[in-house]
C-alpha cells in the first residue's frame, strides 16, 4: 500500500505540504493487507509518476486515495465478518453437543460412585465381592461411555472442519476482492498521474461484499 511516508516524501520534495488534505493519505489498516507483485509494481509506478508532476498528482490522489482506503475498510469488514461467522457457527456446534457431554459425564460419575460404595464396606470378603460385581457391571457401561465419547468427538471434528473450510473460503473471497480492487484503482490512479482525465462521475465501487 502507498504509505504515508512515501506520499509525504513526494510532497515535501516539491514543497506542497500546505496544499494537501488528510484525505490524500492512505489510512493504516489494523490487518495485514494482502498484496502481490502486480500491486507492488503499480505502487512503485505510482511513486515515480507522482514525482514528475506534483501539481497534477494532488488532484489524482484526492480522487483515488479515498477509493483505495474504501477497499481497505471493506477488506477489514469482510475479514472480521468471516471470523465472527466462524466463531458463531463453531459455538453452535459445541453447544449442540453439550447434552451428550453432560450425559457421558453423568455416566462416568455414577460408575465412580459405585466403586466408592464398595470401598466403604468393612468386611474384606464382601468388599472384594462388591468390587468384582460392580466392576463387571460398570465395564459394560464404561465401554459404552468410551464408544459414545469417541463418536461424539469424531462428529464434532467433522462439523468444525466444515465451518473452518467455509471460513477459509470466506477469507479467500475477501482477499480476492481487495487485491483485484486495489490493482484496478492503482492502475486507474497511474493513468491519471500519466495525464488521463479524472472521472467526472463518482467511481462506482466494483468490488463485492463477502
Amino acid at each position: 500500500m502507498f504509505s504515508k511516508l512515501s506520499l509525504l516524501a513526494v510532497v515535501l520534495a516539491f514543497g506542497l505540504v500546505s496544499g494537501l488534505s488528510l484525505g490524500l493519505m492512505i489510512k493504516p489498516s489494523k490487518l495485514q493487507l494482502p498484496t502481490n507483485k502486480k500491486i507492488l509494481g503499480l505502487q512503485q509506478q505510482t511513486e515515480e509518476l507522482a514525482a514528475r508532476d506534483p501539481g497534477t498528482s494532488i488532484a489524482c490522489f484526492d480522487y483515488y486515495i479515498p477509493l483505495i482506503n474504501g477497499l481497505s475498510a471493506q477488506y477489514e469488514f469482510d475479514y472480521n465478518k468471516c471470523v465472527k461467522d466462524y466463531d458463531y457457527a463453531s459455538q453452535l456446534i459445541i453447544d449442540a453437543w453439550n447434552s451428550t457431554l453432560f450425559g457421558i459425564q453423568a455416566s462416568g460419575d455414577s460408575s465412580c460412585k459405585s466403586f466408592f460404595d464398595c470401598s466403604c464396606i468393612v468386611d474384606s470378603v464382601l468388599a472384594f465381592e462388591c468390587f468384582a460385581k460392580v466392576g463387571a457391571e460398570q465395564s459394560k457401561i464404561m465401554y459404552q461411555v468410551s464408544a459414545n465419547a469417541t463418536e461424539a468427538a469424531v462428529q464434532i471434528k467433522i462439523h468444525l472442519q466444515t465451518v473452518e473450510t467455509k471460513r477459509e473460503s470466506c477469507f479467500n473471497y475477501a482477499e480476492r476482492d481487495f487485491v483485484e480492487g486495489t490493482s484496478l484503482y492503482y492502475g486507474e490512479l497511474n493513468k491519471c498521474l500519466a495525464g488521463a482525465p479524472i472521472p467526472q462521475d463518482t467511481t462506482e465501487n466494483w468490488f463485492y461484499t463477502t
